[in-house]
């Protein structure tokens, strides 16, 4: 197994030299048959966890949002249109280059930080009122810091997704990105509970496509 700093070191190399491709799956265009019955099957996820997101800080309103593998600012954007103070953090550089150039397109550019770093060395210095975390479990392999830190750095909610280890769609991810040198990860739901339990007072899993997505709020 790679060490912890392998491990980010190849899934940042990953999305920087996939950044467009990868933030693709957002829109509807031209595509070839697989990678549009790939993105078909992924679409329909990846919306909808955007759209339970923006129902949740329209309805809760959170001042501060920390957005842990923002990508090209996706989620954070419309977090910023509704209001809040969005920072977004991300491995690969070039990601941050397009939320950042999409945040300023959008008209937010004064609510959003973008910041090309690892979560796990970096120092949030106030906690947020809600912190997303989005296509991130997918690519680490013990998830246990990841969820101390966020729930270290979170006041409010946690909303975050778990790839789900059965699913149509595993068998050709695990191979692409073992292809591409990239490491990925699956959960069953027992997985996910287990990580609410340890690290969470109060919570909801919720099946959602490809998905488990787990959202409520952080143990004292």
């Amino acid at each position: 197994m790679p060490s912890q700093d392998s491990e980010s070191k190849q899934v940042a190399n990953y999305f920087e030299t996939h950044a467009a491709d990868f933030d693709s799956i957002y829109e509807e265009q031209d595509k070839g048959t697989v990678r549009q019955w790939r993105d078909k099957l992924s679409r329909g996820t990846v919306i909808q966890r955007l759209e339970l997101a923006k129902a949740m800080a329209a309805r809760d309103k959170p001042a501060r949002v920390l957005d842990v593998g923002c990508g090209a600012g996706r989620f954070s954007i419309p977090l910023a249109a509704l209001g809040s103070d969005v920072t977004g953090l991300d491995f690969a550089p070039e990601m941050v280059t397009m939320a950042d150039a999409a945040a300023a397109e959008a008209g937010v550019g004064d609510k959003t930080t973008f910041l090309s770093t690892d979560y796990l060395t970096w120092d949030a210095k106030e906690k947020f009122d809600l912190t997303l975390a989005c296509g991130v479990f997918d690519y680490v392999s013990d998830p246990k810091p990841l969820m101390q830190k966020m729930t270290k750095d979170t006041r409010g909610q946690l909303f975050l997704s778990f790839p789900k280890k059965v699913h149509v769609l595993v068998p050709l991810r695990k191979v692409r990105l073992t292809m591409e040198g990239c490491p990925v990860f699956f959960y069953t739901r027992a997985d996910v509970q287990a990580l609410a339990d340890e690290f969470m007072a109060d919570f909801t899993i919720t099946s959602l496509g490809r998905d488990y997505m787990l959202i409520g709020s952080p143990s004292a």
